[in-house]
């Protein structure tokens, strides 16, 4: 019976702004994705179980798990908060149903009240901080009728029934947390994995009682033979040989335990420091990755900056004329007021004419015909007004506008014919304007194209910062988990090479000298411990006694042995079982062949590596690549189990560093070892996509062991006092 989750809601749950209604996610048995980029809720759904299982989430600010009512005040949503009035309450919590086997379902509240007391609503003193007492409810499947559950102890079974403590860090992770979850470098990381698996925890208590009752039986029977009157030499002799033999085997195996050690800590130190020096490497990288990104940014935000100042020139420049946009019917009304000014004009210049000189009179150009200066002007620009067209010098028409300005000028002694002649002023009018009415038409255009050109420079900004902003949570990332250091290179290389020279010297004294002498002092025990049995019977000694100490003997021998053969048989079987979900893993990749090969180490740890057809060690492996080994051994921890594995995958980020091969053969590998799995990406999602998906989500989006996809979406361009996630349900 696999436990299952139905469905988990929010009700003002960081930026799940709402009531639980409003924020309610739906999932299945098999694998559940919910897609979102950077601030949309994945870290604040995976807080939520953080939350139901241990009282606890986990800081984005440090990386820091902190308890609920140390951080309720950054929990509850900030739009929730700017609602809530002076001595108002809001209340914030989770809600998560599931069922277990074919009867029962569970239904899982975890709230908290909180009371503004003053304005300033990011500080923890403006809120009282009110629990609630968890609430558990159960419901029978047929008749699907809540009850309450009362008791604290039914509760925390009910709650821990969701994800088995002991199983819930190979179940509930996020991103890098899977690195540190088998770290064969430390012996308990392995023996807590057999351990739960296997039921050797119950082999030891039985090595450790064997052990117990041998030795009382040799204490027995050590006073029955002193008590005997018939005792020898030879057994005497017998009896401090094996009590010899035995203080040398117990100071060898103290020098054995401590060298061990040694060796283990030489080998945490050598792999810290290639922690240290690839986060070093890692740093540098990012380093640089900001330098470019933020030099990118610089440009394009000085190119916004002289976009927008150029932006008003626009309005004057004759190339765009943005000024003119709107002046259709003014055009079209100066020209026709124009063409009735001229008219009148020419009426009362020809009047006078005549009337002055009625004999002489004519006219040496057409009506609305250019004054001397625009005359000069066409002249000058060789073009003419009149008809719009070119007047290259010394052609005809540029001849014959020549020929107009120089016609002989008129009698200054001539009347004026009107009192105010404003031909010139209307000609100069229409010929500076000429460069703006001529672009009213295209200023529309070129109005959208400058927005257009604006909106692709701020989106660029946008996506350059988000970068920039990736690029520093990275980095904080690696700062805050304590993996910064300012030691030189050198330093570090010496560190290492010390930490090998231990690793070296401890294992020359464990596999050379310490076990070969172990090894020969547990074989020369045998012979005063089989002389003492043999004497001890020629003895007058009871029979009980041999017997017992035989006994004894025998079961200690057999329980060693018994206690190695499991643990030597489940750590083959892992083996066996992470090689299988590693080519599932890297199934659509191109990666040659290879097996992951598990060795002991001579301090007793597990060494883990990738070893191709000839036995050599493939190093050198991207982060994706090494985190996919991990989850290969995870998964084989669980598909290992003697029993069917009852418990759902969480994943926060799992496969951020994975390529899209590795993250295609991690989804149809996790569907096949987990019953339901819940994964949180960030990976698939494509802001500029309709669907907001990645060609890879597409896929996915189709693969029918995917049950349920969402997508999860804030809102654009709002502070974070109006951040609210929303949700879009493509499956």
């Amino acid at each position: 019976m696999a436990s299952i989750i139905n469905s988990i809601s929010f009700n003002n749950f960081f930026n799940y702004y709402g009531n639980h209604e409003d924020n309610t996610y739906d999932l299945e048995e098999g694998v559940n994705i919910i897609v979102a980029d950077n601030g949309a809720g994945k870290s604040k759904f995976f807080n939520a179980f953080l939350w139901l299982f241990k009282d606890q989430i986990l800081d984005s600010d440090d990386k820091i798990s902190k308890s609920i009512k140390d951080v309720f005040v950054k929990i509850i949503s900030d739009k929730a908060k700017v609602e809530t009035p002076i001595r108002g309450t809001v209340e914030c919590g989770i809600k998560v149903e599931y069922t277990f086997g074919t009867r029962h379902k569970f239904q899982i509240i975890k709230s908290f009240i909180a009371t503004r007391i003053s304005e300033n609503i990011t500080d923890p003193q403006s809120w009282q901080f009110t629990p609630k007492d968890v609430e558990v409810n159960k419901s029978d499947l047929v008749i699907h009728r809540y009850k309450p559950i009362y008791d604290e102890d039914e509760k925390r079974n009910i709650i821990d029934k969701l994800i088995k403590p002991s199983f819930r860090k190979y179940s509930f992770l996020q991103g890098e947390e899977v690195d540190e979850i088998i770290d064969f470098t430390k012996k308990s990381s392995i023996e807590e994995a057999v351990q739960n698996l296997t039921d050797i925890k119950k082999y030891e208590e039985l090595v450790a009682l064997t052990e117990y009752l041998k030795t009382r039986a040799e204490e027995d029977l050590k006073t029955q033979n002193k008590d005997s009157d018939n005792q020898n030499d030879r057994l005497e002799k017998a009896i401090e040989e094996k009590s010899n033999i035995q203080k040398n085997l117990e100071f060898e195996g103290k020098k054995l335990i401590e060298f061990q050690q040694t060796y283990n800590d030489a080998e945490h130190e050598k792999n810290e420091l290639d922690k240290t020096y690839a986060n070093a490497e890692k740093r540098k990288e990012l380093d640089d990755k900001l330098k470019d990104e933020n030099r990118k940014l610089r440009t394009v935000e000085k190119e916004y900056e002289e976009f927008l100042e150029r932006i008003n020139g626009r309005f004057y420049d004759g190339n765009f004329s943005w000024i003119s946009m709107g002046f259709d019917n003014i055009v079209s009304d100066y020209k026709r007021l124009n063409d009735g000014f001229n008219e009148e004009r020419y009426k009362k210049k020809a009047l006078l004419e005549i009337e002055d000189s009625p004999n002489t009179y004519f006219h040496l150009m057409p009506v609305n015909s250019p004054d001397l200066v625009t005359l000069g002007s066409m002249i000058e620009k060789e073009h003419c007004y009149v008809c719009d067209r070119p007047a290259k010098k010394d052609s005809e028409p540029y001849k014959y506008i020549v020929k107009l300005r120089d016609r002989p000028k008129e009698n200054n002694n001539k009347k004026s014919f009107v009192k105010n002649d404003l031909k010139e002023f209307f000609g100069n009018l229409q010929i500076n304007a000429q460069p703006f009415y001529n672009k009213i038409g295209s200023i529309r255009e070129s109005v959208n194209r400058t927005r257009s050109k604006e909106q692709e420079l701020n989106d660029k900004i946008a996506k350059l910062k988000a970068k920039v902003k990736s690029l520093k949570d990275q980095r904080k990332d690696i700062l805050v988990a304590g993996s910064d250091t300012e030691n030189s290179a050198t330093a570090i290389i010496s560190q290492y090479q010390g930490a090998i020279k231990r690793m070296e010297n401890s294992r020359i004294k464990i596999d050379d000298n310490l076990n070969p002498r172990i090894k020969k002092l547990k074989t020369d025990i045998k012979n005063p411990e089989n002389e003492i049995e043999s004497l001890s019977n020629t003895q007058n000694i009871p029979k009980g006694f041999v017997d017992n100490f035989s006994i004894a003997k025998d079961l200690s021998e057999a329980t060693i042995k018994a206690k190695d053969r499991v643990y030597e048989k489940m750590i083959t079987l892992l083996e066996t079982h992470a090689n299988k979900h590693f080519q599932q893993l890297i199934s659509k990749n191109e990666l040659e062949g290879g097996i992951l090969k598990f060795e002991k180490s001579p301090s007793g740890s597990i060494t883990f590596n990738y070893i191709d057809s000839k036995g050599n060690i493939v190093a050198g492996n991207s982060e994706g690549f090494q985190r996919m080994k991990k989850f290969s051994v995870v998964m084989a921890i669980i598909s290992a189990n003697t029993t069917e594995y009852n418990y759902p995958l969480l994943a926060d980020a799992p496969i951020s560093a994975f390529g899209e091969a590795f993250t295609e053969g991690f989804f149809e590998a996790t569907g096949n070892v987990f019953p339901q799995s819940i994964i949180l990406v960030k990976e698939l999602y494509d802001v500029n996509d309709d669907m907001k998906l990645t060609k890879l989500g597409k896929r996915l989006l189709k693969d029918e062991n995917v049950k349920t996809m969402y997508v999860n979406q804030v809102t654009p361009g709002a502070e974070q006092i109006d951040r609210v996630t929303t949700k879009i349900k493509l499956k």
